[in-house]
């Protein structure tokens, strides 16, 4: 079974480059509510919080940089085969869904509508998601980080 993670308030870039990357993971910056609801979703802490060390299914991080944090977590839950990146919504966790392109008309920029063909959706959310220049950008960022995925 998938590792799930919920990283706290302070690292919420990590948990966007987790999201990124394949990687279930949630955020709070509820404070030590975070125990209750890893608990139930049954997900792991990712924290730099020292009140936090040492807990039941908390990962404690000294690294500051996220790119840093990332390849630590992904190298200390062997997660180098869950790497699908771009399959999660960078926003809200839930996992991606193809739609086809008549799906998003009027949804995205005419431009973008005329030049892409591809897109997923968060069926979350909403969000409508294509390999434009932004998505170059970040699949450099995660090959930077993790080597070739």
């Amino acid at each position: 079974m998938a590792k799930k993670f919920i990283c706290n308030g302070m690292l919420g870039k990590l948990s966007r480059l987790l999201r990124i990357v394949g990687i279930d993971s949630a955020y709070s910056n509820e404070g030590m509510a975070i125990l209750l609801l890893a608990r139930k979703e049954d997900r792991i802490i990712v924290t730099r919080n020292t009140r936090l060390r040492g807990k039941k299914d908390v990962f404690f991080l000294d690294k500051t940089k996220p790119e840093q944090q990332l390849q630590t977590v992904v190298d200390a839950y062997n997660l180098w085969s869950e790497i699908k990146p771009f399959t999660r919504c960078i926003v809200c966790n839930e996992k991606l869904i193809s739609v086809t392109r008549e799906a998003v008309k009027g949804k995205v920029p005419y431009f973008t509508y005329k030049h892409f063909s591809k897109y997923a959706m968060c069926p979350q959310c909403e969000r409508i998601y294509w390999k434009g220049s932004h998505y170059k950008n970040m699949m450099h960022e995660v090959q930077a980080v993790l080597g070739e995925t």
